[in-house]
């Protein structure tokens, strides 16, 4: 008897989370990254000298764990989600998880963004496997057709929609709250 392949279901889109800074909101940042059409990578949370845009290959259902209002401080709940086969052609890969000491042998340090730690033996374990991340190194730009919006509420979808005089230079807009409510 033959063996039927196991089946993974696999994620079309990759999603990258904005936060608010000291001089814009979320959403604010979000427009700013719809208005370039680039995501622009940064150094927080990545080793190196190399800036990197962090992703995560996770549906959007299950994406509720990583915006639990808990995480604030890292991830709010307006984003971008961009086509994973675009993102993979354009450098986007996914992370390495291993211990740094390991990753710092067999690693050139100009490839130290790509490695995420996992300490699995520390107390408390450090472990953000979870995250399924991926990373693009240097800035991410995308076309339109490439990328949805996503934000909070419906009120969010409404502001998007507002600022771009109607249309939002993406594929579409998205609210995520209502997928994350719990049914009656």
């Amino acid at each position: 008897m033959k063996r039927a392949p196991a089946k993974i279901p696999a994620v079309a889109m990759l999603t990258h989370f904005t936060r608010a800074s000291a001089s814009a909101t979320a959403l604010d940042n979000l427009v700013a990254i719809l208005k370039d059409g680039v995501i622009r990578g940064g150094s927080r949370m990545v080793r190196g000298a190399r800036p990197a845009v962090c992703m995560f290959d996770v549906p959007i259902p299950e994406l509720r764990t990583i915006l639990d209002r808990r995480n604030r401080r890292r991830y709010e709940p307006f984003g971008i989600a961009i086509d994973k086969r675009y993102a993979f052609t354009m450098g986007a890969r996914p992370v390495i998880y291993m211990p740094w000491h390991e990753a710092e042998k067999i690693l050139a340090p100009e490839e130290s963004w790509r490695v995420v730690s996992l300490e699995i033996d520390k107390t408390p374990p450090v472990d953000w496997s979870f995250e399924r991340e991926w990373r693009a190194a240097g800035d991410l730009a995308f076309p339109s057709p490439m990328a949805a919006a996503l934000v909070e509420t419906w009120k969010d979808v409404d502001e998007i929609f507002d600022r771009f005089d109607g249309r939002p230079p993406c594929a579409g807009v998205i609210p995520i709250a209502e997928m994350f409510a719990t049914p009656a």
